[in-house]
């Protein structure tokens, strides 16, 4: 899978060219919306209904295993129980009367956010390099780059959060839906945007902060410097910036090649291939 990261200056990309890649903390996000407390009461309701009635599958078990990883993970003073261990369990619990309390449920939730928000970072990247907002924004008006990564799945490939740490895709819509009591929906917390960033066509890697590096301000982690296979640089970057970062891909990274980005007729394209 081939992914794109905009980034305004070189220092930027020849970090990632040695295999340094810098999560960011919610707060610094661009998008103020991250992780907004959402709670759906009536589709809540209706989920713990069907749940009820139909019963727990494998599936949603599989993903009630994943939300208690990470909860123990990232918020363990929430967990309302512990993790059941069977299905058989799982659908007994069901029950329960505290789940009724959509009160306390809420209260539950919203803590919850608030820990992940304070605990984890975000890698964003784009299936796309020719977005000309993008170019604007996060490559300093065309003078900056994008780095272009293959196969991050290699090395981010999952663990038994279901969430963390694996390469996703943005999933975006006209309004929060929120998490209910359907364990599946686990991922519209981190993986949820609002229709208005749909542009991007944003693929992320969410990662726990005290699973990453820090350096100074920076929460990094460490891959393969070979997943980064190339750089496109703006149309508008300055020359003496292009010239010394193709000395120190060489250096560093010498099968990552060095592109071109160029305008024509208002679109943006390649001034050669990978």
């Amino acid at each position: 899978m081939r992914l794109f990261k905009f980034v305004g200056s070189a220092g930027a990309v020849q970090n990632m060219a040695r295999g340094s890649l810098k999560f960011t903390p919610i707060e610094e996000l661009n998008d103020p919306s991250e992780l907004t407390p959402v709670m759906d009461r009536p589709a809540v309701r209706a989920s713990l209904e069907a749940l009820r009635n139909n019963g727990m599958t494998q599936d949603q078990f599989e993903w009630l295993q994943c939300q208690g990883a990470i909860l123990d993970l990232l918020s363990p003073g929430e967990k309302v129980i512990p993790a059941p261990r069977t299905l058989e369990e799982a659908n007994r619990i069901l029950s329960i009367a505290v789940y009724d309390d959509l009160d306390y449920m809420e209260k539950k939730l919203f803590a919850t956010i608030q820990n992940i928000r304070s605990r984890v970072g975000i890698l964003s990247l784009s299936e796309r390099y020719d977005s000309l907002p993008m170019w604007a924004h996060y490559a300093n008006l065309a003078k900056g780059f994008v780095a272009v990564f293959n196969n991050l799945e290699r090395t981010f490939n999952g663990d038994n959060t279901g969430s963390l740490n694996i390469p996703k895709r943005v999933i975006y819509g006209d309004q929060f839906t929120g998490m209910t009591f359907d364990p599946s929906t686990q991922d519209r917390l981190l993986f949820s945007k609002l229709s208005d960033w749909s542009y991007e066509r944003e693929w992320r890697v969410v990662t726990a902060l005290n699973a990453c590096r820090q350096d100074s301000s920076l929460f990094l982690r460490d891959v393969d410097q070979l997943h980064l296979t190339g750089v496109i640089f703006g149309w508008r970057a300055p020359k003496d910036e292009v010239s010394s970062l193709g000395i120190e891909l060489k250096r560093v990274n010498p099968k990552a090649k060095l592109v071109p980005a160029v305008l024509n007729g208002g679109k943006v394209v390649l001034g050669s291939s990978f």
